[in-house]
């Protein structure tokens, strides 16, 4: 379970508002400019104008100068929109993607997503509707997409690329995001990551004696839709599996990999874990005569991994909750005291300011939609 303070969202947005200080964002931006950049404090004790822009680096080395004060957000990142929301800023939105837009539980806790123009259709980079994009004139445009991120900034539109691979670019997004939205953002995010580090530091801790042998095997398929595509080591779904204190059946690397039915069965994992999936999922699987010789379906080891504003086992914020139920589903011997229904409740409350019911919680630990 958790151990950082309770405090409400409310709470600590309240406290930590006047605390950042304009000479640490000049150390973290880098050059801020103001909107008569000649202008110099006069020796009659004229005002220096207020910075109306800065410069920062994004996760691709680019150099982008974004203003001081974001009002407005178009994402073009299904999973970032998750990241915009926990920091406080879904109400600056004013352009999603369609894949971010119709997920069942964002719909619940974050309802206006609906008066969110759709700028992005498909999945993957999916079909960007630039012109859509350049009327809404918002403030900063966030990227994953390199061929998305230049066609962006050729229309003029202030574009940073914010993709990243693993948990260290994940903590570099939640902090490039916060910077650009300002000091507010800032104090979540740092919460956010004291909650993120203190989850795996328990997970570690009670781990640590466990040599690799003996640590459980898992397969984690990407989703319910085909069961022969897995994700394989070097990604950030065999990242949160070390973390959990598992070790990843397959031996490639890579995302979404194609394996055989003999390569499953030589994987033999002691846990399956299908990404996005559900109940229906998990049982057509067990089910499936191809999976019966498969040690984790002989267990009754196969789960559905949750999903709440976004996927937790992908590129979420929500990977500080992926790494608590992980380390319980492999190991619930060894973590039968954490209570994953106060701690999705905690983080809705915290980073969402969304009172879920523990009947909700329940249903997003099971994989289910939202009644």
């Amino acid at each position: 379970m958790a151990r950082y303070d309770e405090i409400s969202r409310r709470q600590f947005v309240k406290i930590g508002s006047g605390v950042a200080a304009a000479g640490v964002f000049a150390g973290l931006f880098g050059c801020a400019k103001g909107s008569d950049s000649g202008s110099e404090g006069s020796s009659d004790g004229a005002a220096t104008p207020e910075a109306t822009t800065t410069t920062i680096t994004d996760l691709k080395g680019d150099q982008v100068e974004v203003p001081t004060k974001i009002n407005t957000i178009a994402d073009l990142w299904h999973a970032h929109n998750q990241v915009v929301l926990m920091l406080g800023a879904g109400d600056k939105l004013v352009g999603t993607t369609e894949n971010f837009k119709k997920g069942a539980w964002v719909q619940v806790v974050y309802p206006r997503i609906n008066d969110v123009e759709t700028l992005v259709t498909g999945s993957g980079a999916g079909e960007v509707n630039y012109e859509e994009a350049l009327s809404l004139q918002p403030d900063v445009v966030f990227t994953s997409d390199e061929e998305v991120t230049a066609n962006a900034r050729k229309q003029g539109l202030t574009t940073v690329n914010v993709m990243f691979q693993d948990y260290e670019g994940l903590r570099n997004d939640v902090a490039l995001t916060a910077q650009i939205l300002g000091s507010e953002a800032q104090d979540i995010a740092k919460e956010w990551e004291r909650m993120l580090d203190e989850n795996i530091d328990l997970v570690a801790k009670r781990m640590k004696d466990v040599a690799d042998a003996d640590k459980t095997k898992v397969l984690h398929i990407v989703n319910g839709k085909d069961y022969k595509m897995v994700d394989g080591r070097g990604t950030i779904v065999d990242e949160w599996i070390k973390l959990a204190g598992g070790v990843n059946a397959i031996e490639q690397n890579g995302n979404r990999i194609e394996i055989t039915e003999e390569e499953i069965i030589g994987a033999n994992p002691d846990v399956i874990i299908i990404g996005s999936g559900t109940p229906d999922q998990v049982e057509a699987l067990k089910a499936d005569s191809a999976w019966t010789g498969v040690k984790a379906v002989q267990d009754g080891a196969v789960y559905a991994n949750p999903s709440g504003v976004f996927p937790w086992d992908r590129y979420s914020g929500e990977e500080a909750l992926q790494v608590l139920w992980a380390a319980k589903a492999l190991n619930p011997d060894t973590f039968s005291d954490i209570d994953m229904v106060k701690e999705i409740k905690k983080f809705h409350d915290l980073f969402y300011g969304f009172d879920m019911t523990d009947d909700q919680a329940q249903m997003m630990l099971a994989g289910e939609k939202p009644a």
